[in-house]
């Protein structure tokens, strides 16, 4: 269809009340524009602006604009084109979201004809929808305000704060979002967009190892709360794992806690244990080796290894069949156990031997896990010391790298509005 035709039928699905309050009186023009854009019919938010001051108020009072892709403005009068227009740039700077414009023939007439649009330089996805828009409809081309990116996220906060809404909120309103994943990706399209994503997952990740901190503290803490609480946060053993398998089932007769992916292709096993083991060292005469707990779980680990030394051959064949790569040859393994913190080895005076300290029982595992080979015993805090440890690393680069900011950020120069040139021609172990 031209564009006169799609402009015909738009006209016929407005024909309605414009000032009844009736928030479905615009669904079928909505269901057309995003049939003819592609785009879902939800995220295009029709207004009718009944004098020129109503473009910057009513539309930025709307969820529905807020969510939009999109904001149409039905434009009632004429004789107010240059309020209009100003009021029109006034709403784009504040909300971000780019705007199309219709303006009716008459007060008598149902003929809208397009008058233009506004959108912010910093969105390429708005231009393309607006150039798309007049394409479909006609009109002239949309015209392009220029600002800086740190002008159109000011005010984009600015706007968001006049709304009520808090941190919290808009926390929900991003993890209930129709497309989170493309959100995410806009928003760290620009240098100061994924600084601020990841100083928001470095926050969120000391949480964690702050919370879990806590729970290797508590003597109530058990395994299974270990388990639970580090589920799916397998960054935390650090920098060379690329991902974790999602089967624990890799060979018959095994169910490991966590195997993880070696950059190099290679399983290492993780296997958790808990946290309040007061027999992490015992004093054999006068030195201090791991009690039996750590014993047996290293020794489980040793099993581990080697079924999957002994199965692996076959077991890699049946998966290349199946399409997945698993390189299950010469393995390695960790044990993540007991908290020193928990242990108390007393004093012995007759031979003269001093009350076990952080020092002693660090290098009694130390001295362990120099004599055994493929796996490693690694204490609960040495794991998020050595996490915690990562993260500040990620924090001073991050300070190193981020630009300067200004207080109040500024518009590139002279704030022009043009037209589009198309129209004018860290390991842990």
């Amino acid at each position: 269809m031209s564009s006169a035709q799609n402009l015909a039928h738009l006209w016929e699905l407005l024909h309605t009340d414009h000032e009844a309050p009736n928030s479905h009186k615009y669904t079928e023009a909505q269901k057309l524009v995003g049939q003819l854009a592609n785009i879902p019919h939800k995220r295009v938010y029709f207004t009718h602006i009944s004098k020129a001051g109503n473009l910057s108020v009513r539309a930025t009072q709307s969820t529905g604009a807020l969510k939009s892709d999109v904001v149409i403005a039905l434009i009632k009068l004429r004789n107010e084109d240059a309020a209009t227009h100003k009021a029109a740039r006034k709403f784009v700077e504040k909300t971000g979201k780019p705007v199309f414009m219709l303006q009716r023939e008459s007060l008598e007439s149902n003929k809208w004809y397009p008058i233009g649009g506004y959108v912010l330089s910093v969105d390429p996805q708005g231009q393309s929808l607006l150039a798309e828009l007049t394409d479909l409809f006609g009109g002239p081309a949309h015209e392009v305000i220029s600002v800086s990116q740190e002008f159109a996220t000011f005010n984009a906060i600015q706007y968001l704060e006049s709304l009520g809404i808090t941190g919290s909120v808009m926390g929900s309103i991003l993890a209930n979002w129709h497309d989170l994943p493309t959100l995410l990706a806009s928003a760290t399209q620009s240098a100061s967009g994924l600084s601020a994503a990841e100083a928001a997952i470095i926050a969120r990740r000391r949480d964690l190892i702050t919370d879990l901190r806590s729970m290797i503290a508590d003597k109530k803490t058990t395994e299974t709360d270990l388990h639970k609480a580090i589920k799916g946060h397998y960054w935390i053993f650090g920098g060379r794992y690329t991902g974790v398998s999602e089967r624990n089932t890799l060979i018959p007769m095994d169910e490991f806690d966590i195997p993880l992916f070696c950059t190099d292709g290679s399983i290492h096993i993780v296997e958790l244990k808990g946290s309040y083991i007061t027999t992490l060292v015992k004093r054999q005469r006068s030195h201090l080796i791991p009690g039996p707990q750590v014993h047996e779980a290293v020794g489980q680990a040793m099993n581990y290894l080697r079924d999957l030394d002994e199965a692996g051959t076959a077991m890699e064949t049946y998966y290349k069949r199946n399409g997945l790569e698993y390189d299950l040859c010469r393995a390695r393994a960790t044990v993540v156990i007991g908290n020193p913190d928990h242990v108390h080895v007393a004093e012995d005076p007759k031979r003269k031997y001093a009350a076990a300290t952080r020092q002693m029982i660090d290098q009694a595992i130390r001295t362990y896990n120099g004599m055994i080979n493929r796996i490693e015993v690694v204490t609960w805090p040495d794991l998020l010391d050595a996490a915690d440890r990562t993260l500040k690393f990620e924090e001073e680069t991050m300070d190193l790298f981020r630009p300067s900011q200004q207080n109040f950020p500024k518009q590139n120069s002279g704030d022009r509005v043009s037209r589009t040139a198309s129209e004018d021609g860290g390991t842990i172990f």
